[in-house]
């Protein structure tokens, strides 16, 4: 058995986002072996590695997962962060970057936008094939 890790859930804005997708993967471990620590409105990468330096959760076994929107945040995090050796996985930007590379254009960057833009979305359940 594991003696457990801490999981931070970094978000440039309230971090619910992120905090449900951290929070469906630490289903997958038994109750108790991730603790999740979300913090909400970062605005630099010095803000975020000065909040998990304060936990004292930088000597033990943590990752960041984030939902950072600016560029810039986001690539100064992932230097910081792997100056400390703390991994991270960067969940909104690496996204926006390969839908940025197909559509040809540079996604707004803007913090707190709602997943209501009228995207399409089509379910397939796979599950519920008719099978002979």
């Amino acid at each position: 058995m594991s003696e457990g890790i801490t999981v931070y859930a970094v978000s440039d804005m309230t971090g619910t986002t992120v905090g449900r997708i951290v929070r469906a993967a630490s289903a997958q471990f038994p109750a108790g072996h991730v603790s999740i620590k979300v913090l909400s409105h970062a605005t630099s990468a010095e803000q975020i590695v000065d909040f998990i330096r304060r936990q004292g959760d930088d000597l033990g076994a943590c990752a960041v997962f984030h939902t950072i929107l600016a560029k810039r945040t986001r690539e100064d995090l992932r230097n910081a962060l792997q100056t400390l050796r703390i991994p991270s996985v960067d969940l909104l930007g690496s996204t926006a970057h390969v839908m940025a590379g197909l559509l040809d254009e540079e996604p707004h960057e803007t913090p707190g936008l709602t997943i209501d833009d009228g995207a399409e979305l089509v379910f397939f359940d796979l599950g519920a094939e008719v099978r002979s």
